[in-house]
């Protein structure tokens, strides 16, 4: 019994650690790593399983073999369930309130708008606001809240149409041809609309802010891919056709998208090392990759906060469709900036999760 609880501890804290620290690994050169840094939720809940059955049958070595990799692993795993909570601003700060939100082109309704305007945030940054060469302003189904939307936010990127602002103060365009990211033949309507990032210059207490919206390329999986996806989770693959399946499909869509991403997030990093007239950044969006991800830390660097970390409390997912539960979207940011308070709210009508970050910016 001893040598089984040891062989089991040590195999489960060497998938916690492969799946903590996958995100170290650049997926161009490898990509199997980055495939395990997904699973991370799933090694902590099995790593606690573990841990209570050793105690339970006091096989103390094997237990302490789970908490020296746990030790090991905290530093990723805080990513995705901090403990901190609200935190208090500097009396002599200013607040104000960012939204990002994967709004799914609106998914063809209006109450993911609705909900937008009634958390009355100061900056709402959205992304997949509308694939085709209309601006989401125009589009019919929001003819009855456009008056609403002018009103509250009078200044509102048109033009970037899968990635957009709302704001309630004046801003600039930042331009680098780098954010910019054509995909599809030179034919297609979308290819000159899509970019993985568009950042906006503006002044919030007579201080700069640049505010970063970000979309990283997707997996690209299709109804197929998907319905594939939920045999797995549901333990139903049948024989050697769907695993061969699982390898060529999944895989490799997964495998390259992480290598996308990890050459989207350099392209970006190597804008934010340039912090002149950019001291207070805030990066946020759908990055399409968890806490810890290589793309993820990329971007991050050494000089990025994680609001969710700063303030956040207790595990979630920000997307929540097909039995995809992944927290892939982030709000990073340094400067004279504290993240105070992190909301997260399951409403509107996206496959994602709308999060709500309020900032404190200190002269």
């Amino acid at each position: 019994m001893k040598l089984i609880f040891r062989i089991i501890a040590i195999g489960v804290a060497l998938m916690l650690l492969a799946s903590a620290y996958g995100g170290w690994f650049d997926p161009r050169v490898w990509a199997l790593p980055a495939v395990a840094n997904l699973a991370l939720p799933a090694a902590v809940c099995l790593a606690v399983v573990a841990a209570l059955a050793c105690a339970l049958a006091r096989q103390w070595r094997a237990l302490l073999v789970l908490v020296a990799a746990a030790m090991l692993a905290w530093p990723v795993v805080r990513l995705h369930m901090p403990l901190r909570g609200e935190q208090r601003a500097d009396e002599h700060a200013t607040t104000f309130r960012v939204m990002t939100y994967n709004v799914a082109g609106f998914d063809l309704e209006a109450k993911t708008l609705r909900y937008i305007l009634d958390q009355d945030a100061d900056f709402v940054v959205l992304q997949e606001t509308s694939l085709g060469p209309m601006d989401f302003t125009d589009l019919p189904q929001h003819v009855d809240l456009r008056e609403e939307l002018e009103q509250k936010y009078p200044y509102h990127s048109q033009g970037y149409h899968d990635l957009a602002i709302l704001s309630k103060l004046p801003y600039t365009v930042y331009n680098d041809t780098t954010l910019k990211q054509g995909f599809g033949s030179p034919d297609d309507i979308h290819s000159e609309y899509h970019f993985y990032a568009k950042a906006f210059d503006l002044q919030v207490a007579g201080m700069p802010l640049r505010i970063v919206n970000v979309h990283l390329q997707s997996i690209g999986l299709n109804e197929n891919d998907k319905e594939l996806y939920k045999k797995l989770t549901r333990n139903e693959l049948k024989g050697r056709h769907d695993m061969t399946q699982v390898r060529h499909s999944l895989m490799s869509k997964l495998e390259g998208a992480f290598r996308r991403r990890a050459g989207e997030a350099h392209q970006l990093r190597d804008i934010l090392n340039d912090t002149i007239g950019a001291p207070n950044v805030v990066v946020c969006g759908d990055f399409n990759d968890t806490p810890g991800s290589y793309s993820y830390r990329t971007i991050r660097g050494s000089d990025l906060h994680d609001a969710y970390a700063e303030c956040g409390r207790g595990p979630v997912f920000t997307f929540n469709r097909d039995r995809f539960y992944f927290n892939i979207d982030h709000i990073l940011y340094r400067g004279s900036l504290q993240a105070v308070d992190h909301r997260l709210d399951r409403a509107g009508g996206s496959d994602h999760y709308p999060q709500l970050v309020t900032f404190a910016i200190t002269p």
